[in-house]
């Protein structure tokens, strides 16, 4: 197994080539999605697939998508000017997300216009380089019990763990396994076939019988589930012998694994 860190080096572009059995996509730095891009291209089989961990990275597409597929989530909107969201705000509080944000970097709760005026004094998502404007992603406030349910996922192998919100100390990024309902379950696996996830996370936010997918991520870091590590290798050893062999038929390229990952991986 190799470990590949594209900013780490630098490499001749045109000579990218598969040369393992399988690429694990853990980092989503640019660089690292452009290798991996290229690889899936020249034929790597590559988790999770660059397609799906662009896409996640979206929070207003992913939204969309499952939302249309009748997965719950909470009413959401997106905006290029965050002052349209004072008559919603007139309905509710609401947060305001990041539209490629992660971690709780950047998320805001707005529950009036004057913490509205306030965002757009000092937080308001700037322009781009070509002078557009940022969008802003903005989801009504939804019941809950206080803590995230969070879900990891491996192919139909999901754990549930409780975490507080946010995470203070070591304790809390551990959380405690919590009951895993069959309709959470089921809608967590729903996020994975309608975004093409195989290694992922869902978050929940549960009150009582009805819960919200908030959040889903690529590769977390499965913190929590005893038996996460010792599934994630053998299935994706499972996965590598398939690719190897395909890879073979198609390519001929050599054996092995490597995690394409980046600085901030």
């Amino acid at each position: 197994m190799d470990l590949v860190v594209p900013e780490a080096s630098c490499f001749d572009v045109a000579a990218i080539r598969p040369e393992h059995d399988l690429y694990v996509l853990k980092s989503k730095t640019p660089l690292a999605l452009s290798v991996a891009g290229v690889l899936a291209m020249a034929g790597a089989a590559v988790v999770n697939t660059v397609e799906s961990c662009e896409l996640i990275r979206d929070k207003v597409a992913t939204t969309a998508l499952l939302a249309r597929a009748g997965v719950p989530v909470p009413p959401s909107w997106a905006t290029g000017d965050a002052a349209l969201l004072q008559p919603l705000l007139e309905e509710g509080p609401m947060w305001v997300k990041p539209k490629q944000g992660s971690k709780g970097r950047g998320v805001r709760r707005l529950a009036d216009p004057a913490e509205l005026a306030a965002f757009l004094q000092t937080d308001q998502p700037s322009a781009d380089a070509s002078g557009l404007p940022l969008p802003v992603f903005a989801q009504r406030e939804v019941p809950s019990n206080g803590r995230d349910l969070k879900t990891y996922v491996v192919a139909d192998s999901v754990w549930a763990i409780a975490k507080p919100w946010p995470i203070r100390t070591i304790e809390d990024k551990y959380g405690v396994p919590a009951p895993l309902p069959p309709d959470i379950r089921a809608a967590a696996l729903a996020c994975g076939r309608t975004l093409g996830l195989e290694i992922y996370g869902v978050d929940f936010l549960v009150a009582d019988a009805r819960f919200f997918v908030v959040d889903v991520n690529a590769i977390p870091g499965f913190r929590g589930p005893e038996e996460g590590p010792r599934r994630i290798a053998s299935y994706l050893y499972a996965r590598a012998l398939r690719g190897g062999l395909a890879a073979r038929a198609s390519t001929a390229v050599g054996t092995g694994a490597g995690s394409v990952e980046g600085r901030s991986g």
